[in-house]
């Protein structure tokens, strides 16, 4: 454990239970060791910065963030990249989704994201985007897309993931998380890009991170990573991209093995 530096966590179905819930005592606890020993915290995942944050009690001043799948990254709350689409990748995304009235979209910029305007569905995209706007229409929003998410039935994942390696341009790149979230984003700017940048800046190897995850969107950062675990639950082949198993996130799986690891490391104190 003295070799550790960093450890990086993904949140839903890693790091947080069904109820997108966490065991806050005993996280703050384990935090106050990473702080005493100068290892970084990142919080990788799909979902909106100002939605993550909010789980961390707005103390974004002391982590760090890979947002938006590896488009967005912050370093002690200050914004370290954001990587925005072409012209044409957005207008491309835009085009594809146009005549798809059964999916579910959502626009994302830097400060905030937009859906097409409907109540009903609002809530439910709002649990992962805490800064939301509806719009009448994509085609009003000025501010440059860092992403783009669709919604879809779970069974029907990988029929659009195809559909959109076929259909647009190679700047684009689709990763998902399963359960018929699909993120596009801008090609190599995922997790993995997004972690890297922050350990470069440190001075911080992969021999010295620790990752956390369980979909298809860890799998780059799994293998970045010489510690890289893979949940209980996460599919097959996304264990396959990770050296070790942590117990599932039903289980508090990420706080079982920190707690392993970070109390070895007092022992050896």
């Amino acid at each position: 454990m003295s070799k550790i530096k960093m450890i990086a966590v993904d949140m839903d179905g890693t790091f947080l239970n069904r109820k997108m819930e966490y065991d806050r005592p005993r996280f703050w606890k384990l935090f106050e060791i990473m702080k005493k020993r100068d290892i970084k915290f990142v919080v990788a995942s799909g979902n909106q910065y100002y939605q993550l944050i909010s789980f961390f009690e707005h103390r974004d001043d002391e982590m760090m963030f890979v947002a938006e799948n590896g488009s967005y990254i912050s370093d002690g709350g200050i914004p370290l990249k954001v990587t925005e689409f072409s012209e044409n990748a957005k207008q491309s995304i835009l085009a594809f989704v146009g005549d798809k009235p059964d999916l579910i979209n959502v626009f994302c910029t830097e400060k905030r994201a937009y859906m097409l305007t409907n109540p009903e569905r609002k809530t439910f995209v709002g649990q992962w985007y805490h800064r939301l706007e509806e719009v009448k229409s994509f085609n009003s929003v000025s501010d440059p897309m860092i992403k783009f998410n669709i919604n879809c039935k779970d069974e029907d994942t990988m029929h659009y993931v195809d559909l959109i390696k076929q259909s647009l341009p190679n700047e684009v790149d689709v990763v998902t998380s399963g359960h018929g979230s699909i993120d596009l984003i801008v090609r190599d700017c995922h997790k993995a890009f997004g972690l890297k940048l922050l350990a470069d800046k440190h001075g911080i190897t992969a021999d010295e991170i620790i990752v956390f995850g369980d979909g298809g969107n860890d799998v780059e950062m799994l293998r970045m990573a010489k510690y890289s675990y893979a949940m209980e639950n996460a599919p097959q082949y996304v264990k396959e991209s990770a050296k070790f198993l942590a117990p599932s996130n039903e289980e508090q799986g990420v706080l079982t093995i920190l707690e392993q690891l970070l109390h070895q490391g007092d022992s050896n104190e």
